[in-house]
């Protein structure tokens, strides 16, 4: 809700200024304003700035500037975020939590490829594309370890296990999806060359 509240004024009023500082100022002072108002409400930050760019970005039709703009200044935070995440990791942690962590990994695989055919048959992709399209699901990165370190937050007895298995897979997924990713892309490209 919280999300939505914010996202709609933000759609029309965000990119009507002028590019450069002013784009950047604006775009992380709404998204510190959610955050912010989200601590104070108690719910989840992660959460509520998702929905916000979500709103944002299928509301948002007269304009895409803002989007380009913070993906210049985005990797400095993404270093500090994997650092902080990669330093959290207790290897005996996931060392004790392997069958799990195991289970998690094999579980998504199965809920990427599962859930992409079905996703694809709804929508009415060609089956080669549904063949597919779970393998290039496959890399995990940001939100998975900001849900972890929520999670870890709220419930501190399963801290360990928590941030193990998501920091596990999400080097696991980010070594292998982005191969799985490209593999399934030529392949699905091939299959359509054929078709045509």
């Amino acid at each position: 809700l919280l999300g939505v509240v914010l996202g709609v004024p933000m759609a029309y009023l965000t990119g009507r200024i002028r590019p450069g500082e002013p784009t950047l100022v604006e775009a992380l002072g709404l998204v510190l304003v959610c955050g912010g108002i989200a601590l104070w409400l108690e719910v989840s930050f992660l959460l509520s700035a998702m929905v916000m760019g979500c709103v944002v970005a299928n509301l948002a039709r007269h304009h895409t500037r803002p989007f380009h703009a913070i993906e210049e200044i985005d990797w400095p935070f993404l270093v500090v975020f994997f650092l902080l995440s990669g330093a959290s990791l207790q290897p005996d942690a996931l060392a004790a939590a392997g069958g799990i962590g195991a289970a998690y990994v094999l579980l998504r695989v199965l809920g990427r490829f599962v859930g992409a055919h079905l996703g694809g048959r709804v929508s009415g992709a060609p089956e080669h594309v549904r063949r597919w399209m779970g393998a290039a699901l496959l890399p995990q990165a940001g939100v998975a370890l900001g849900m972890a370190l929520i999670a870890a937050d709220r419930f501190p007895e399963h801290a360990n296990a928590l941030l193990s298995i998501a920091i596990g897979s999400t080097v696991l997924f980010e070594l292998l999806g982005p191969i799985a990713t490209r593999y399934a892309l030529r392949r699905v490209g091939e299959a359509g060359a054929d078709e045509a």
